[in-house]
């Protein structure tokens, strides 16, 4: 009995193990792989060199040795460039000779660039050194087509520069783009300045120019008198005349907006009131464009000046102001009180309402040579304008105008003034 009972005991176990191996591998097993294997597998092509490959320490251990001592090379090599060449070595900029230009390439916020547009940027320090500052392709096309000097071009793409042809001696200057933007006088700098020499604008005028002076008086506003060089340059005027205090001829901004009409005009720049008659013609037509009334000029200047100013044009102020007739001046009968002695501001508006004034369009502008006299819409004409209105016995023009509108912008008017004189030219010459 005991014998049986250890029997059991033994092949128990044995039974339930059996049982357990094949759930394990009918159930279990099978469902597992059926769950996480989501394809067939698939042989290994390089399984030879999975498993068969080498130790790579020993080769990355020689190309560790090989990458050192290059380095070590190279550093020995720039010590010995360092005492063979000079001091100036050390700089940052570094110069390469082309073709035609020396080339430069400077780095960010150099000297070499600093003291070039602190000079150029300086009216004084211009005029002084007889250079000018040409921003962009279309006035650097200008100015060499015009037979203008370049000094040096600062550049920051290639490409801008690759289609001019520059002397041999001019400096070409590769800049990041961030120090050009830094001087430039744009919001959006193109990219491309030239630094030039002042080119002489006093030239002869064109065999075809039209029979036209245009003389500009007190134009402070760059834009305006921009605006007046496109135009006077646009009709085919004579010659330009610009008195002494214009804005500066050579300003970015007249340059900008006058867009290359520098080099296609002949330009007298900044010559006293007595060079005046040189310059033009002693039969010629002094027109001022000028739809002053009286009050806008009298109330600049004070009475001592107004004095002064009515004895250059020829006018006794005595006898003027026993002439003038103003109605507050009349005596009145019943009180006997002294009439009220007009003062000099009165006189000098009276004295202008004498000026004759007609419309634009009423005169005949083909007769003789034409000097057109126009101001800044805030300053206004000079005493001097007058003057020469009154010496050559010349006459005032303005341009009539409706809804309240009680002036325009210098170039508009004198766009529309110069276009009329020269229709009345080709009105004339098509007739038989």
């Amino acid at each position: 009995m005991i014998f049986i009972n250890i029997m059991q005991s033994t092949l128990r176990p044995l039974r339930s193990l059996k049982n357990l191996q094949t759930i394990n591998t009918q159930s279990n097993v099978t469902r597992t792989y059926a769950k996480w294997m989501s394809r067939r597998p698939t042989k290994i092509v390089n399984e030879d060199e999975l498993f068969e490959a080498q130790d790579t320490t020993e080769v990355s251990t020689k190309k560790k040795f090989v990458r050192n001592r290059a380095i070590s090379n190279r550093k020995s090599n720039r010590r010995k460039t360092t005492e063979e060449t000079p001091v100036e070595s050390k700089k940052t900029s570094t110069t390469k000779e082309t073709k035609s230009s020396p080339l430069t390439v400077l780095k960010l916020n150099e000297k070499v660039v600093s003291s070039l547009m602190t000079n150029i940027k300086s009216r004084k320090k211009r005029e002084k050194n007889n250079e000018i500052v040409l921003e962009g392709r279309r006035l650097i096309e200008e100015g060499l087509r015009a037979g203008g000097k370049p000094i040096a071009i600062l550049y920051n793409n290639p490409a801008d520069i690759d289609s001019f042809k520059f002397p041999g001696d001019v400096k070409l200057y590769k800049v990041p783009y961030n120090t050009i933007q830094l001087w430039s006088s744009l919001t959006s700098s193109p990219g491309l300045i030239g630094i030039f020499q002042t080119p002489d604008t006093n030239k002869d005028p064109a065999n075809n120019a039209l029979p036209l002076t245009i003389i500009c008086d007190n134009v402070r506003e760059p834009g305006n008198l921009g605006s007046i060089m496109r135009a006077a340059a646009g009709v085919g005027c004579e010659r330009l005349i610009l008195m002494k205090g214009c804005v500066d001829l050579w300003d970015p901004k007249v340059l900008r907006s006058a867009a290359g009409a520098h080099f296609r005009l002949p330009i007298n720049a900044f010559p006293m009131w007595d060079e005046i008659p040189s310059l033009i013609g002693e039969g010629s037509n002094i027109i001022l464009a000028d739809s002053n009334f009286g009050d806008e000029f009298i109330s600049k200047y004070s009475e001592d000046v107004l004095e002064m100013s009515l004895g250059v044009f020829g006018t006794d102020p005595e006898e003027l102001r026993a002439s003038v007739i103003i109605d507050d001046n009349i005596t009145d009968k019943s009180t006997n009180s002294p009439p009220t002695i007009p003062t000099n501001k009165q006189m000098m508006k009276n004295f202008l309402l004498k000026l004759p004034i007609v419309p634009y369009y009423a005169l005949d502008y083909t007769r003789n040579e034409t000097v057109l006299v126009l101001s800044g819409e805030t300053e206004g004409f000079s005493l001097d304008s007058y003057k020469l209105l009154k010496e050559r016995k010349g006459i005032r023009i303005n341009i009539p105008l409706v809804n309240g509108v009680d002036s325009l912008n210098t170039g508009v008017a004198l766009g529309i003034v110069t276009f009329e004189i020269k229709r009345q030219f080709v009105k004339k010459r098509s007739e038989p």
